[in-house]
């Protein structure tokens, strides 16, 4: 679910993220639509305030752990794709709202898109224009 806050279901049951920062890798990843991200990239976006490239490469090492971990435990780890030196969502294995809306023009956007990251103001702008 991306319209509203970002809440990832399987088999009508909330995920549960470990880290509040995993779920907005896996947000990310899902606003980008199965484009591939480097690391670099991602953590650009997820730290925009902090410059220390070391710390913040380790910190993503680990939140991409904790993604995979947290599919794997519910089945779904082939939805998270690393192909160096991209990380990426195969779309194909998800269904979601905001696909749904791109797809079909189905008029289910009210204004809010994945409204917990900031960074997302930018879809939601794009979402309000079309």
């Amino acid at each position: 679910k991306c319209f509203g806050n970002f809440e990832v279901y399987v088999k009508n049951e909330r995920l549960v993220f470990k880290r509040s920062k995993t779920k907005e890798l896996f947000a990310f990843l899902v606003d980008r639509r199965g484009a591939g991200m480097t690391a670099k990239q991602i953590c650009a976006v997820l730290f925009p305030d902090d410059t220390d490239d070391t710390k913040n490469m380790a910190y993503l090492r680990q939140l991409v752990m904790d993604l995979k971990n947290t599919l794997k435990t519910v089945g779904a780890e082939a939805v998270f794709c690393h192909e160096t030196p991209c990380y990426r969502v195969d779309i194909s294995l998800i269904k979601c709202d905001y696909f749904n809306h791109l797809e079909c023009g189905k008029p289910e956007f009210f204004g809010e898109y994945m409204a917990q990251f900031s960074w997302a103001e930018e879809t939601c702008a794009m979402l309000q224009i079309k």
